[in-house]
């Protein structure tokens, strides 16, 4: 019984280990998706901040916070209204332009700890599943393996560890008794 117990185990754990790989194989081609993704909303911002750069330049030197101003300080609802657009419009130009600068430099880590949530959404709701065969992916395959079959099997030992202790201690509670 105990050689079967142990043989399902190792399967099990076999099996963890081929589907983490698998899922490891996929945060290559996410990060390419991610960072084709965050470049086109950067082109796509530039391109709708062009012409208030135009303006800015002809009228405020080249300020976009002074024609920003001029808009926003209008007695015209309409007109203030669009400065607001536009503060939104800059307001994403300078958020995608960081994020593609800490992207540039570490997209891995950028992914984590701070995606624009918008892109990597829409990334993830159109990412078509994808294996590619070079060192990065195969790379991070096994690493997302590693990581995830040792953490599993940590957690097993844990729970294992943990039952055998309230094993311990229910057994001198019934022989008190």
């Amino acid at each position: 019984m105990l050689k079967i117990i142990r043989w399902c185990r190792n399967y099990l754990r076999l099996c963890v280990f081929f589907i983490a790989a698998l899922v490891g194989l996929q945060v290559p081609g996410f990060k390419d998706d991610y960072g084709h993704a965050l470049r086109a909303a950067m082109v796509e911002t530039n391109a709708a901040v062009a012409p208030f750069k135009e303006d800015a330049a002809q009228f405020f030197g080249g300020s976009l916070s002074q024609l920003l101003a001029h808009y926003q300080q209008s007695n015209d609802p309409v007109y203030a209204k669009g400065g607001d657009n536009l503060a939104t419009l800059l307001q994403r130009s300078n958020t995608l332009e960081l994020a593609l600068e800490e992207f540039s430099q570490h997209p891995y880590l950028h992914l984590v700890r701070s995606p624009v949530q918008s892109i990597g959404t829409q990334v993830w709701h159109n990412y078509t599943p994808q294996i590619q065969l070079n060192l990065e992916a195969l790379a991070s395959a096994v690493i997302f393996a590693l990581i995830v079959s040792w953490t599993i099997e940590a957690l097993f030992v844990l729970m294992v560890l943990a039952l055998m202790r309230v094993g311990r201690m229910l057994r001198p509670a019934r022989s008190q008794s």
